[in-house]
């Protein structure tokens, strides 16, 4: 059978031009799609004006092989795009993609009706301004025009635009970011004294003196902790995400943000004591429990007085809270991993040093390529750092 190509007419439709693109279809047969010129036949010069604005049309839609972007909404495309990322990303990462899409992205064109073959570069503009206007921060809209980027980037790819619009939108400023200063190590001392006896003690430990993520702190396993080797490793999280349109908490055997977040670190003399004793209370509370104990979740080390595991979204909501109620300094408990590196860094570690205690994939190519932490260099910061917590919690 010999393939059909795409093809243009120019006709009149109760007395407007209107242009015609025919597109083939995998059955063999056309499907058109008209596109009214606003020129009505008895204009004079009618026939020149609509042969001119005709062309333009053909230029436009030169390299769309396809009649699905000029029916399918942009939102649509979208979340099928991140659909498609599931097994090439984090699950985190395309959580995050399907939640701002589903939150902001998608109710602002669906409610104009944007089809993928008609988004503009305007469109993106005032898009842009929109979310400025309602108060989300730089980072936040920048995020979403990267998101959308490479969602078109991947429609050109595929020949089902023309081009990129987001590359001629004006991308969103970045603008003064507004980042919290650290906790030093006095405040770091006076936030654990704060929460003594409190579940939220544990996730705020592991942040606090390694750095960890929120989801490395609540998936952190008594397996996974070596107190004679004097060591644990990090490759479990814990997570939120939504299953089957529930936002749900999940674990996630064997899995980390990054290649380089599957770590395992030394344990400090402070360490050691602080977690040999909050496994003396978790039995401690198991044998008062009885059966009413939460037996799932033996092996994790955050969990509360009745062995439940610490939900993500009760970390970072009555850390707040904790904070405020003791008159200490507001900061985000994402902060503690930067107040961890920043104490890290005073104390006269390398970045290197630092970048791998802390999981991050890199900080610059040179460093990774030819830059290497000199053995011993972890032991030493998780002693040095600890025994400056020690004296001043005793203090």
């Amino acid at each position: 059978m010999k393939r059909l190509k795409k093809s243009y007419s120019l006709t009149v439709k109760r007395g407007i031009y209107q242009a015609v693109i025919y597109f083939p279809q995998p059955d063999g047969k056309r499907k058109a799609k008209w596109i009214s010129l606003g020129i009505r036949e008895d204009e004079k010069g009618a026939l020149k004006r609509a042969k001119e604005k005709f062309e333009q049309i053909r230029q436009e839609y030169d390299g769309i092989e396809s009649a699905d972007p000029l029916t399918t909404l942009f939102s649509a495309y979208l979340l099928e795009w991140i659909k498609d990322r599931r097994g090439q990303r984090s699950d985190t990462t395309v959580d995050e993609y399907e939640r701002m899409a589903r939150r902001y992205i998608n109710p602002y064109f669906d409610s104009r009706g944007v089809v993928l073959a008609d988004l503009t570069a305007g469109d993106l503009d005032d898009y842009y301004s929109e979310l400025q206007k309602r108060g989300l921060s730089p980072a936040s809209v920048i995020k979403q025009h990267a998101i959308i980027r490479s969602t078109l980037q991947w429609a050109r790819k595929h020949r089902w635009v023309r081009e990129n619009v987001a590359d001629l939108a004006d991308k969103p400023s970045k603008g003064k970011p507004q980042v919290e200063q650290p906790y030093n190590e006095a405040e770091v001392a006076e936030l654990l004294k704060s929460l003594a006896g409190e579940p939220l003690y544990i996730p705020v430990l592991l942040a606090a003196v390694f750095g960890l993520r929120r989801s490395e702190a609540l998936g952190l396993r008594w397996s996974a902790i070596n107190f004679e080797a004097r060591t644990f490793t990090i490759d479990t999280t814990v997570v939120r995400q939504h299953q089957d349109g529930k936002l749900v908490t999940t674990i996630r055997e064997g899995t980390t943000k990054t290649e380089n977040s599957a770590r395992t670190l030394p344990l400090n003399d402070f360490a050691m004591g602080q977690l040999r004793h909050i496994k003396e209370r978790q039995e401690h509370f198991r044998d008062i429990c009885g059966d009413c104990y939460d037996t799932r979740y033996l092996d994790f080390v955050c969990v509360n007085k009745l062995g439940t595991l610490i939900n993500p979204d009760y970390v970072s909501q009555t850390f707040a809270k904790q904070l405020k109620k003791n008159g200490l300094r507001h900061i985000r408990y994402h902060d503690l991993r930067h107040s961890c590196a920043s104490i890290l860094y005073g104390l006269g570690y390398s970045l290197k040093d630092i970048q791998t205690w802390l999981g991050h994939s890199n900080y610059k190519f040179t460093a990774d390529t030819y830059v290497h932490t000199e053995q011993g260099a972890h032991a030493a910061m998780a002693e040095r750092y600890g025994k400056d917590l020690e004296k001043l919690l005793a203090g």
